[in-house]
């Protein structure tokens, strides 16, 4: 099991029960409690969990880092074949910009060993993630911080990053709904995920079957700007053929 496969489930883990203690940990794993204590600092650094002497314990529920979790571990398998699928697009020598987002995350955890890759991203958690990895060059894309998505709101593309083009731009979804236009509660993540598209020659939106024909308020994109959409294989048949009209390429994982 990968260190990241297990980390994610000792935060189901603690999900379930609210606690565990370092041994119990490494006895289930079958790794040494070294190990253990290692993955629970990581995870604490990262505000998924809190340690404490002998184990840790889960986040209270209403804060921004448990909401990101649980939006991490809904419909998972789809996005991490979703995930899998997208960071096949990413090759040596490009810049590539990031959005935020839980299928996002899981997009930097599957990427490839590259070399000489510029990675841009409004998502400190994938900074973060990225910002050891060799062949990596990771930068923030500043501004104000928006904490249930654990991200910054862009609010200029020709500004973002010196003005950086991009290869290209790996975006997701809040929702999409019926007219096919990427759409969210909030004005301020929408004009950013119109920044970051502006900023790439092109634009993979990665999004599981589950975000399409859902409305809200704010319109980011519409899915024809998008030159590749990355979705699960559960999507309905209904929407598969309005798809395949829509004259974009569509992969399914």
């Amino acid at each position: 099991m990968l260190a990241e496969q297990r980390r994610q489930q000792i935060m189901l883990e603690l999900q379930r029960v609210g606690q565990a203690r370092t041994r119990q940990l490494a006895e289930f794993f079958e790794v040494s409690e070294v190990t253990i204590r290692s993955d629970l600092e990581i995870m604490d650094a990262k505000k998924q969990l809190i340690k404490t002497h002998g184990g840790a314990i889960a986040l209270p529920s209403d804060s921004p880092a448990a909401a990101f979790e649980e939006r991490m571990q809904r419909n998972f398998d789809a996005k991490r074949r979703i995930a899998q699928m997208a960071a096949r697009q990413i090759i040596d020598n490009q810049s590539i910009v990031f959005d935020s987002g839980s299928t996002l995350l899981q997009v930097a955890m599957q990427m490839p060993p590259v070399n000489n890759v510029v990675v841009a991203t409004t998502a400190m958690n994938i900074a973060q993630h990225l910002m050891y990895r060799p062949g990596l060059d990771v930068h923030m894309i500043g501004g104000r911080v928006f904490p249930s998505t654990v991200s910054t709101i862009v609010q200029d593309s020709d500004k973002a990053v010196g003005g950086l083009v991009a290869h290209q731009a790996f975006v997701g979804a809040h929702a999409i709904d019926q007219a096919f236009d990427v759409v969210d509660v909030s004005e301020d993540i929408a004009r950013t995920k119109r920044n970051l598209v502006r900023m790439a020659r092109r634009v993979v939106l990665v999004a599981d079957s589950s975000k399409f024909d859902i409305g809200a308020s704010s319109k980011a994109f519409s899915l024809s700007r998008v030159d590749l959409i990355i979705t699960d294989s559960n999507m309905p048949h209904s929407i598969r053929h309005r798809l395949d009209k829509l004259g974009v390429e569509v992969r399914y994982a």
